[in-house]
């Protein structure tokens, strides 16, 4: 039995927290957050600030295993775990480090050789002459963005004057531009790869967005087999350039049969969880013995599975319509995250339908 921790204790934690003890391990999350997602199916919760190093340190001590459901932890944390500790931390902070800067992870993939939409570095330095290439632009916080907080539509030099008017009351602040790329489709490829170097992949997911959010994912993604291959190759050569060991989400762009890479997060991540109902190993289980040091299994065989979010907004209707589908038909799985407030825009469970979209019942993109 391994003691294993978790930085972050909202719902990625709370189901990788669930594989991990019916394989009867002890869980620990560390985080900010009293009375979280992890804490209410079971898991040791310990509460504190994530730049807390002395915390950090005992916390750390008390566990065989770290691992991440949420990559927005101060740098500082990040190095001090990388250098401080016997623990095994998966996967490796570097990696982090990466994600949650919008211009290492850009340099990152075009170091590799995968195609981005262009970007341009905007700070104290350059803000006055920033004319990258023609609007329209996105201009997102360098760090701590997600489901489209701290990005702004840039459609002309009127508009960007006007950013520049908030933008940098600290001297410290750090923007990306990026280009605005005209895709007709998202898509994401979910792989875990393990301590030996295997790795396991669900291949590639379509994504549907709405307001920034992840709205829809649906398995298999429906693209050409090339680009679905293009795209798997890509996010196993980024897993493997950057030693990683743990389930993974990487994103992409597709247009006119073009790949273009978007970001990752190093963790589990929300176009996976049709995973938990696919008929083979979740995403939440792979992490789990990967970090275990397991090998990777020889076959996954997932099957065709669609996956809605379930946010805040109009909260009664959409759980209302989500539990007459999931009573109703033994295809559609509830899964809540025991959240006690039902905010606008903030997710508070997904439902998975094992099948194609084509055969859900109408109900389910009401939700």
């Amino acid at each position: 039995m391994k003691r294993i921790g978790i930085f972050g204790s909202g719902q990625l934690g709370q189901m990788i927290a669930e594989e991990a003890r019916r394989l009867g391990h002890q869980i620990f999350c560390y985080s900010p957050d009293a009375n979280s997602p992890s804490a209410k199916v079971g898991v040791s919760e310990v509460v504190g600030s994530y730049d807390n190093l002395q915390k950090i340190s005992e916390f750390a001590q008390s566990v065989d295993i770290i691992t991440f459901e949420f990559e927005n932890i101060p740098k500082i944390t990040l190095e001090f775990l990388n250098s401080n500790f016997s623990v095994k931390v998966f996967p490796n902070p570097d990696a982090l480090v990466i994600a949650q800067d919008r211009y290492l992870e850009k340099s990152k993939f075009r170091e590799l050789g995968f195609l981005t939409a262009n970007f341009f570095l905007l700070n104290k330095d350059t803000k006055e002459n920033a004319d990258p290439f023609p609007f329209p632009w996105i201009i997102k916080t360098l760090r701590f963005g997600y489901d489209g907080k701290g990005q702004f539509k840039i459609n002309s030099r009127k508009d960007y004057e006007h950013f520049l008017e908030f933008a940098f009351t600290d001297a410290k602040s750090e923007y990306l531009i990026e280009e605005v790329v005209p895709f007709q489709k998202e898509i994401s490829v979910v792989l875990t790869r393990f301590i030996d170097g295997s790795v396991s992949s669900f291949g590639a997911i379509e994504n549907i967005h709405k307001n920034h959010i992840l709205d829809l994912s649906i398995f298999p993604a429906e693209i050409p087999p090339e680009i679905a291959t293009k795209a798997n190759g890509m996010a196993k050569a980024l897993a493997e350039n950057l030693r990683y060991v743990g389930t993974m989400g990487v994103e992409f762009f597709i247009k006119d049969s073009v790949v273009y890479l978007n970001e990752f997060a190093p963790r589990p991540h929300n176009s996976g969880h049709f995973s938990q109902d696919c008929g083979s190993h979740s995403q939440f289980l792979l992490h789990t013995l990967a970090i275990l040091g397991y090998s990777a299994p020889k076959f996954i065989y997932p099957n065709p599975t669609v996956m809605k979010n379930i946010l805040g907004n109009d909260y009664n209707k959409s759980i209302t319509l989500a539990n007459i589908l999931s009573a109703s038909d033994s295809r559609y799985r509830l899964h809540l995250y025991s959240k006690e407030d039902a905010k606008p825009n903030r997710k508070m469970g997904h439902i998975n339908f094992t099948g194609k979209i084509i055969d859900t019942d109408s109900r389910f993109l009401e939700i």
